[in-house]
């Protein structure tokens, strides 16, 4: 870790529906995040990575497990005092413009969180620091008087960030916070969560699709797979000789911009059915269906999640798959 353990996850689930309609987003997903680290989150659309991200700010009840902050479990706070440690946990939308109110000038948007968290600011010290923030992340102050329309996505972004960013948190939330941007504008925006991250020494819960972003931006990588994790380990080491057949499909999938590295990429095996007839419903691994690599022991013990060459994988057979 980079520096004392600020945010913390202990067996997390989260379920949805009533009764025998219970869907479970999340089962038991654990995670360790500290001062200065940045930790991704990834997986394909409905892995739980969202999910994820709302259970850590409690904006969805947990059906078991902890949220920890400084230690603190934010499931004991009274709402007043979960309002302040919303402070230290701030988050960027994956859409810009659909986060900005359109009825607010710029100015507005950005001191909210003032209002909330230092409400001793009079107007005057409030422009400043929003003046100041906006300048901070690229923005003129002439946008203050402006409207989120007037923009185009990459500054409704950066204004995004500027919002988040003001109140001074610990712990910053991205959930695909360059997905809707194109591609110039996302390393734009990469470099400047970065270089953020770098002066404020903030931590980032980085949750994206794009794993060329991860690469660049995360030195942890969380691999999810309906609401389970599969593998966890440093991003460097983890996209070089991923273990887990579910890292590796991810991985494999990802666009790459050389096409002659397209023409040198192996082709996966086909998934393996074998076994799946036989599976024990919740017993079995949650990949079994589409595992290119499982044998009977999959469809009957689930593997739990365990220390694998420097960091933590959900797999069986990770041993022969490394060795391979």
């Amino acid at each position: 870790m980079s520096g004392p353990l600020l945010l913390e996850g202990r067996d997390i689930a989260v379920s949805y529906g009533k009764k025998t309609a219970i869907f479970t987003a999340l089962h038991s997903v654990s995670f360790t995040l500290a001062k200065g680290e940045s930790l991704a989150v990834v997986g394909e659309s409905g892995s739980g990575k969202s999910t994820l991200a709302r259970a850590v700010l409690r904006l969805v009840p947990l059906a078991a497990g902890q949220v920890l902050l400084y230690g603190e479990d934010l499931a004991t706070l009274s709402a007043r005092e979960l309002r302040q440690r919303r402070r230290d946990l701030q988050l960027i939308f994956q859409d810009p413009l659909a986060s900005l109110d359109p009825r607010m000038q710029v100015g507005d948007i950005v001191a909210q969180p003032l209002r909330v968290f230092a409400p001793q600011l009079d107007a005057k010290a409030r422009r400043d620091r929003v003046v100041s923030q906006l300048e901070s992340v690229g923005m003129p102050a002439s946008a203050l008087a402006r409207y989120p329309h007037e923009f185009s996505g990459g500054q409704a972004q950066r204004i995004g960030i500027a919002r988040a960013l003001i109140a001074g948190p610990a712990v910053l939330l991205c959930d695909e916070p360059v997905s809707a941007l194109d591609v110039s504008i996302r390393a734009q925006i990469l470099e400047l969560l970065e270089s953020q991250r770098r002066q404020r020494d903030l931590a980032l819960l980085f949750i994206a699709h794009d794993l060329a972003a991860v690469r660049f931006l995360c030195s942890r990588t969380l691999v999810l797979f309906r609401g389970e994790i599969m593998e966890e380990g440093g991003t460097a080491a983890l996209f070089d000789a991923p273990a887990h057949p579910y890292t590796i499909a991810l991985l494999s999938a990802a666009l790459v911009a050389d096409p002659r590295r397209v023409r040198g990429r192996p082709k996966l095996p086909a998934a393996s059915t074998d076994f799946v007839a036989s599976a024990q419903a919740d017993a079995c691994c949650a990949y079994l269906g589409r595992c290119p690599h499982a044998v009977q022991r999959c469809a009957q013990e689930k593997p739990v999640l365990r220390e694998f060459a420097g960091g933590r994988v959900a797999c069986h057979r990770a041993e022969e798959i490394a060795s391979a």
